[in-house]
């Protein structure tokens, strides 16, 4: 076995847990102690915190739904995130949107328009009460999204998994991503320069 593969499809969902809360939940736990002792009043690693879930957000979607991308942060937010917390369904395409062409390709939350709309989102920590409401101020439309909040439902939707019967597609699919094959022709060409190095190696 490769390091990190994974023989059943509760070992993937259970090593993806170990690691959110090693890590994630690690950092709110520090975040939260500082606070307590008055440091950081005002403050928190919100953007390091979406940076952090969104992509591990987006591969439980892609063990569950092995589609596009993209797509699958959509299916899994609209499905699984709406059943722990009500509220992603009619913004999980938004979210998606805001994160991937925000925190993914810039370093600033910006906004979307579209017909003289425009839609944005604040990013909180220890807002638990306020995720995901949508708040109206001309021009613009915020959702609230708490990086507390969205750790906790991220937590409840790998422990939802881990109770399901996947049929071993799971393993397969988390198995799969320990190696990127480089040989195939469609990668040749955007690669090339990859494969020259390794082969230096």
């Amino acid at each position: 076995m490769r390091p990190g593969e994974v023989k059943s499809d509760q070992q993937a969902f259970q090593q993806i847990l170990g690691r959110l809360e090693g890590e994630v939940g690690t950092l709110i736990y520090l975040v939260n102690e500082s606070k307590k002792s008055g440091r950081f009043p005002n403050t928190a690693p919100f953007w390091s915190l979406v940076r952090m879930m969104f992509p591990i957000a987006e591969a439980v979607g892609d063990l569950i739904y092995n589609d596009r991308t993209a797509r699958n942060l959509i299916s899994v937010l609209e499905k699984e995130f709406e059943a722990v917390r009500p509220g992603y369904l009619g913004k999980s395409k938004i979210l998606a949107q805001l994160y991937r062409h925000s925190l993914t390709h810039q370093d600033e939350l910006r906004s979307l328009q579209t017909g003289g709309k425009e839609c944005g989102w604040q990013v909180s920590f220890n807002g638990r009460a306020q995720h995901l409401k949508v708040t109206h101020q001309p021009p613009l439309v915020i959702i609230q999204f708490d990086t507390t909040a969205f750790y906790d439902d991220l937590i409840a939707v790998c422990g939802a998994a881990l109770a399901k019967n996947w049929n071993g597609d799971v393993r397969k699919r988390y198995n799969w991503w320990l190696t990127y094959d480089l040989d195939p022709e469609k990668h040749k060409k955007a690669i090339a320069a990859v494969i020259a190095e390794i082969a230096k190696l």
